[in-house]
């Protein structure tokens, strides 16, 4: 018998009080990579695809640490990864939340969704 893993959606409003360092951000794009996710960042006029090294340091090296970022991931067991970059980052955030949670099947029933 075949498991289905249904695809998930989740978007976290994050405020840090200091940066990441590199070897977080490392971290980062390594769990990306492993578990096949797509990670994408937010802050005002700052995005990056967190599945791209350059654009995801760069990210980083802008951001503003007075205001929070969007974290949108897309893929399978969102939360169970969505806790290991928490742990890692656990030092250096001030405050975390989940602000959208989509199953696939909320994905296939609208035209578009709100993260």
């Amino acid at each position: 018998m075949e498991v289905m893993i249904l695809k998930e959606l989740y978007s976290y409003q994050i405020q840090f009080h200091q940066p990441l360092t590199t070897k977080q951000v490392m971290k980062m794009h390594k769990l990306i990579s492993a578990n096949n996710h797509q990670m994408y960042l937010h802050q005002g006029q700052l995005i990056a695809d967190a599945g791209h090294l350059p654009k995801l340091m760069s990210f980083f090296l802008f951001m503003d640490m007075d205001q929070p970022i969007i974290l949108i991931i897309d893929g399978e067991n969102v939360e169970v990864s969505y806790n290991e970059l928490e742990k890692c980052w656990e030092e250096h955030i001030a405050n975390t939340s989940c602000r959208k949670k989509y199953t696939e099947s909320m994905m296939n029933a609208n035209t578009s969704i709100i993260v």
